[in-house]
């Protein structure tokens, strides 16, 4: 497992420079069997991967190669958010599952959202729930940070999104 992984970040690490190479006619990025020589396709563990699994790697590799291209989002500081961004900021509402269950938070807790969200509760804090609801909606509070709160019970915790 360990060399799979160590294969993988070798992978992500290499893959600028391999992707170098590639033209800029919008052409496919070549699949992953192609970017490495054989005995480090072997060694890496991705042989053993089906079919449908390698595919899917080739396609993250292709989303990975299009986040690379376009390069990072640049992010404005409020006092340059258009009137439009700063009315969205301010009704930020998301309602959502925890997925698989809810059973409260514990200090460092990690939700993962039916909407494919990840957030992280950012404060200590306890609270345990034995209920069977799992929706939360997240807020922003007046100081700007993002406020978890079970829907159920009222009871809220402050958030960060981690993905």
């Amino acid at each position: 497992m360990k060399t799979f992984f160590l294969s993988c970040l070798w992978l992500v690490l290499t893959l600028p420079f391999a992707l170098a190479w590639a033209q800029d006619d919008g052409s496919a990025v070549p699949d992953v069997e192609s970017l490495m020589s054989a005995e480090d396709f072997k060694a890496s563990g991705l042989d053993k991967l089906t079919d449908a699994e390698r595919a899917h790697f080739n396609e993250w590799l292709e989303r990975y190669r299009e986040g690379a291209e376009k390069g990072p989002v640049v992010q404005k500081p409020p006092s340059q958010w258009t009137e439009e961004q700063k009315q969205a900021e301010k009704d930020f509402n998301i309602s959502a599952k925890v997925i698989p269950s809810f059973r409260g938070w514990s200090g460092k807790t990690t939700f993962r959202l039916d909407n494919g969200q990840t957030w992280q509760q950012r404060m200590p804090g306890k609270f345990y729930y034995s209920g069977a609801s799992t929706e939360v909606t997240i807020t922003r509070n007046f100081m700007g940070r993002h406020v978890l709160e079970h829907v159920e019970s009222g009871r809220s915790v402050l958030v960060k999104r981690v993905d």
